[in-house]
């Protein structure tokens, strides 16, 4: 007899296989994978076999990033430090050795690799309709966590006071100046002097990169907890040569650094990472409401996908609770721990499987464990599809065995997922006088994620239920392909059932291996090639001039003087001139910022290089101007000059002081309440400050107590109390204090007199 003629698929009775395939939604992702799977052709192509097909395996490989960066990262931050200059000097300490360079390669390519990985596993989660039904909670976790990815890249960024980071800020600058709390929290924390050292704001940008890192890890976990066995890592092949990839690269290829963050100069061309801050120039060029507004809806949009893509979620599985007799099969074979065991009383079998409706994705590999037909599809008889194959098996000489994303072989029998199929079913098939062929997907790329791995330990008899001995010689072969590999493998003479599904590690050290290798080699050359290509914003032929100011109108500004602070409350008007031509000229709006009645102002004029003429007149009042600047200036191309001018601070400088010594938080602030008590007699590390208001005149001879209480913060070693070694103290305070906060600790520290 001949093969049955390919006259279309059989749709088995023990399914409703209309239902599971109409719709306009499953057409189009039909579709959608299909046009994937013609892209994919080349890497098949290359590396020879399914099974070492890394695009099969891009979930467990981005976990195994995700461990390679977060373990990096908490290696980088031993040695982190605070402040935009001190940022930029650590992480330069950093490069500067063999170790911190490499881990610091590594760390940024980890990153890289893994939203490539990430979007890749995504796009095949989509494409395969593995998103809807029980797994929109995997989905909606998975789209969280690579969008958060996203935003720790961008703050990993960020973290190191470079050039790159004139242009993030650039970005900032257009995204929240619109906005008065926005412009207030611009002014005082990144682009003014106000910002000091800068440590709260660099602060806020670790916090925001470690936190949302460990809430990525938190994510990882809800992302796979509702799955039996999660494959949190990839096969050892695979997870040695991302290994060894990412080694050679990051020895080969160090990041480097770019020059420190100059605020007296424009952005310059810089190397733009695409993979991470693809937006920049986006948001150096589009109206911010539109660049963020529209990335938030897309990325909402992604996130609720299975919310709208609609379509009938595929039937839980049933139990015929008079059929069950409790024999556990079932249970360990679902992927989706859908299915668990109750004990009964006064029963024929002490057992029954029940379904957790919400958890079953209707793949039906437990229907393939169970020897009494006791699981089936609402509606559905269970011996429907035996009662088919052994009808088919009398009539044709072979009988093709198929899973859902194969069902398009001609003549074929298709079923969910190919671990629906009981070794009864194919065994009783060549007792009936056919040769079965059975075509899954290779093992990393199961819609159902264990279904050939399943069928291929029952044929093999390593798995309950297990082949029956008496079918061991019969003529059954299997091939676990993609859905395109399909019509070559029905013209060859089929596999062994287990052949090829656990591919040998040393498999890699093979001459088979190199296309494989090669592969690998050409991604790390176009990743390091393209994370290189430059991005020029523009403007480095041009000049600017820009003013800031905080001010509330009757507060005396800083540096100029004036008398106490009287605040009016009225806008005052500001006027820039330059070269003669009024540039700017309005009344300033005020708002509740610091302090109520603010005026902010963020402008910037675009000059030609030269000698240009600069007038700058604040009026609080119309009888009261006040010439904040007026000289010349000279501007070279790709130059900017920046005028801040802020209001003197209106705050008890004594109690600014004591807040400042309170602290303890070293590396961004003093600090000094850690190692000296206020107590009489009570020494810590360092001497007692009780009284060092009333000794500090004489201290040091020739040293007023203002100057012997500055020496001693900013250069502890200049003079050293008796009894107490030199070095001890931290003689950094001068870069992590500004000089408003050093004066506000002097001002606290003169009041300890001892006097009450």
């Amino acid at each position: 007899m001949a093969d049955r003629e390919p006259t279309g698929n059989t749709l088995t009775g023990s399914v409703d296989w209309e239902d599971r395939t109409a719709g306009p939604a499953r057409r189009l992702l039909r579709r959608l994978e299909r046009l994937t799977l013609q892209a994919e052709r080349p890497v098949d192509r290359l590396v020879g076999r399914p099974q070492l097909n890394p695009l099969h395996y891009t979930g467990p490989i981005s976990v195994l990033l995700f461990i390679v960066v977060f373990a990096t990262g908490l290696y980088l931050t031993m040695f982190y430090r605070f402040g935009f200059e001190a940022s930029y000097e650590s992480v330069a300490d950093i490069e500067a050795s063999l170790a911190g360079r490499f881990i610091r390669a590594a760390h940024r390519y980890g990153s890289i690799a893994l939203v490539v990985t990430s979007l890749l596993h995504g796009w095949r989660t989509f494409v395969m309709d593995r998103f809807r039904g029980p797994r929109r909670i995997a989905w909606l976790t998975g789209v969280a966590a690579v969008a958060l990815v996203w935003v720790v890249g961008v703050t990993g960024y960020w973290l190191i006071w470079d050039e790159r980071v004139e242009v993030l800020n650039e970005t900032l600058t257009r995204a929240l100046a619109g906005v008065p709390a926005g412009l207030d929290f611009l002014l005082d924390f990144v682009l003014t002097d106000a910002a000091g050292t800068g440590w709260p704001f660099l602060l806020l940008l670790f916090f925001l990169h470690v936190g949302i890192s460990t809430a990525v890890a938190v994510l990882l976990w809800v992302h796979v907890r509702r799955l039996a066995r999660p494959l949190w890592l990839p096969p050892a092949f695979w997870a040695a040569l991302v290994g060894a990839s990412l080694l050679a690269m990051s020895l080969l290829w160090p990041v480097g650094m770019l020059e420190p963050l100059d605020p007296a100069t424009l952005p310059q061309a810089i190397p733009l990472d695409p993979f991470f801050l693809f937006l920049l120039p986006g948001g150096l060029s589009w109206p911010p409401g539109l660049l963020w507004g529209g990335a938030l809806l897309v990325t909402t949009a992604v996130l609720f996908l299975p919310w709208y893509v609609r379509r009938r979620p595929p039937p839980a599985i049933q139990v015929d609770s008079a059929r069950c007799t409790g024999c556990r099969l079932c249970v360990p074979d679902c992927p989706y721990d859908a299915l668990h065991m109750i004990d009964l009383e006064d029963a024929p079998h002490p057992h029954l499987a029940v379904v957790t409706e919400d958890k079953c994705v209707g793949c039906g590999i437990c229907v393939g464990s169970c020897p009494v037909d006791a699981l089936h599809f609402p509606g559905r008889s269970a011996g429907a599809l035996e009662t088919e194959v052994l009808d088919l098996s009398r009539t044709a000489d072979r009988v093709v065995l198929v899973c859902e994303r194969h069902d398009s072989v001609p003549g074929a029998v298709p079923v969910p997922c190919i671990g629906m199929l009981h070794p009864d079913v194919i065994g009783r098939a060549t007792e009936a006088g056919a040769a079965v062929h059975v075509i899954g997907c290779p093992p990393g790329d199961c819609a159902n994620r264990e279904g050939p791995l399943t069928l291929a330990a029952r044929l093999n008899r390593t798995r309950l239920p297990r082949l029956r001995r008496r079918y061991r010689d019969a003529p059954i072969t299997a091939d676990w392909i993609g859905p395109r590999q399909a019509p070559a493998a029905l013209a060859g003479p089929g596999s062994q059932p287990d052949a090829s599904l656990a591919p040998d590690p040393k498999q890699l050290l093979t001459r088979s291996s190199l296309p494989l290798v090669g592969l690998v080699v050409a991604t790390a050359v176009v990743t390091v090639l393209v994370t290189g290509v430059r991005f020029d914003p523009g403007g480095a032929d041009a000049a600017r001039l820009e003013v800031t100011l905080d001010h509330r109108a009757g507060v005396p500004l800083e540096g100029f003087g004036g008398g106490p602070p009287a605040p009016s409350g009225a806008p005052p008007r500001l006027v820039v001139e330059t070269d003669g031509e009024t540039r700017y000229d309005e009344v300033i709006d005020t708002v509740d910022a610091d302090e109520p009645g603010t005026a902010l102002l963020l402008e910037r004029f675009d000059m030609e290089p030269g000698l240009h003429s600069v007038r700058i007149t604040l009026f609080d009042t119309p009888d009261r101007p006040l010439v904040l600047f007026d000289d010349t200036v000279t501007l070279d191309a790709g130059e900017a000059v920046v005028l801040n001018y802020r209001d003197v601070p209106v705050v008890d400088p004594v109690a600014a002081g004591r807040a400042i010594f309170d602290e303890t938080a070293l590396g961004t602030s003093a600090g000094c309440r850690i190692c000296h008590s206020l107590e009489p007699g009570r020494d810590l590390v360092g001497p007692s400050l009780a009284e060092v208001g009333s000794r500090a005149a004489t201290t040091v001879p020739g040293l007023a107590a203002t100057d012997y209480l500055r020496q001693s913060i900013v250069d502890p070693d200049a003079f050293v109390v008796p009894g107490y070694p030199s070095g001890q103290m931290l003689a950094n305070l001068g870069d992590v204090l500004s000089d408003r906060e050093l004066d506000q600790l002097v001002a606290f520290l003169l009041t300890l007199t001892g006097e009450r």
